[in-house]
């Protein structure tokens, strides 16, 4: 080979390798998402000035309004003022960007005709779905399935329900972060500290629920005076993925308990009229199930919760095996009550089984779930005929940093 053709061959070999960056996207245009909501429009006034510009156009049978809210990094910059170290933003660190159309994925292309920089969800925290989307038939599944597609979209976005509409959710301006999306995550992670927010749901976990035909729960999200309130969950039922309604704070907090999910948070009891209140350190549950009577199945939850006098209204000495005694006996009395509330939510009113007592007979009788996973919380509803019971035992480890109340 002459060398002016080998110079060639290095050279064509030299080109292929850098083709490697073809597609390549320079950091500064990406367009981060790091929440999203989703709602159906109030007015049908965007969806008749599309027919009469397009009357042929495809059309889906439902439109949804979409508000994409990206981060601005000029405004995440502050700046120091002077002498005294004052800071001052260069701007608001986030846009929000509301958008219609009966397509996810035709909203966020459509954005190109407003943004300069296309939407990327590699860095997606949130998405906020609406309880109107969440109840019509079968839209909440539409819905996830954008985001389920994209290879660009990681599975450990967290999915909530906001009770009323999701776009107010992504306009609060929180004084402790300076963006909304990543103050509701970190919301969202307190779970440590009360047990009347379920743990956080991703998207991956909601496909595998959809999947597999389970009822499920998904996090309540309220927003009010640019906060925020992350309590509360919303009910799902496996057969239809359709939102049938929302758990309260204390009946959460009664699931948490039957599901093993609390850890942490507290308890107040009453003792003589004065309150009591105990600082949860760990739980455990179990069940236990008799399955010979298909139509009247019994389970029995045995829940163990072990923690710590927190604060006492009431003058009491916690050196006294009696008195410790019987204050465990009453605070186990409070979780078989908030179990209880949850049970009678779920199993007699809305008759859907999240209390992971399908998956149960499934793990431990798989045969048997075969025959009854047709009938288990729909048809026959063999779930709600079932009888559930609790049992609660709790350890108070000490009484605090004092033996004794103050005596007043």
């Amino acid at each position: 080979m002459s060398k002016s053709s080998a110079r060639l061959l290095v050279s064509v070999l030299s080109v292929s390798l850098l083709s490697g960056c073809w597609d390549q996207v320079q950091i500064e245009e990406r367009g981060f998402v790091v929440g999203v909501g989703i709602d159906l429009p109030s007015s049908k006034e965007m969806e008749r000035q599309a027919e009469k510009e397009a009357p042929d156009k495809p059309k889906g049978k439902r439109r949804y309004l979409v508000t994409h809210q990206f981060v601005v990094p000029g405004g995440l910059v502050s700046n120091s003022q002077g002498g005294g170290g004052s800071q001052s933003s260069t701007g608001d660190p986030f846009q929000n960007l509301t958008s219609e159309g009966d397509s996810l994925f035709e909203i966020s292309r459509e954005l190109a005709v407003r943004t300069s920089r296309s939407p990327f969800y590699q860095h997606l925290k949130v998405v906020i779905v609406s309880e109107e989307v969440a109840k019509s038939p079968n839209t909440f599944a539409d819905v996830l399935d954008y985001f389920l597609r994209d290879p660009d979209l990681r599975r450990t976005s967290k999915v909530m329900i906001s009770k009323g509409k999701a776009k107010p959710v992504l306009e609060v301006k929180p004084k402790t972060e300076k963006l909304p999306s990543l103050y509701i995550n970190s919301v969202a992670e307190n779970t440590d500290r009360t047990a009347r927010m379920i743990p956080e749901v991703r998207l991956g976990e909601v496909h595998e629920d959809m999947i597999n035909e389970f009822s499920f729960v998904l996090p309540r999200i309220v927003a009010a005076n640019n906060e925020v309130k992350v309590a509360g969950a919303a009910v799902f039922q496996g057969q239809g993925n359709k939102m049938i309604g929302f758990l309260g704070e204390e009946e959460t907090e009664g699931l948490n308990f039957l599901l093993g999910n609390v850890q942490g948070g507290l308890l107040k009891t009453k003792v003589k009229d004065n309150l009591v209140i105990f600082n949860i350190q760990g739980t455990k549950r179990t069940i236990k199930a008799d399955v010979r009577d298909k139509k009247r199945m019994r389970f029995q939850f045995f829940i163990e919760c072990e923690g710590v006098i927190a604060e006492s209204f009431e003058r009491l000495d916690f050196m006294e095996s009696r008195i410790m005694d019987n204050l465990q006996k009453t605070i186990a009395a409070e979780i078989e009550r908030l179990s209880h509330d949850a049970i009678r939510k779920v199993q007699k009113k809305m008759k859907t089984d999240v209390l992971e007592l399908g998956t149960y007979v499934k793990q431990t009788h798989p045969d048997l779930w075969k025959q009854l996973k047709e009938d288990w919380d729909h048809g026959r509803n063999l779930f709600a005929s079932s009888e559930i019971e609790v049992k609660a035992v709790v350890y108070i480890r000490n009484g605090g940093s004092v033996n004794r109340t103050e005596i007043r």
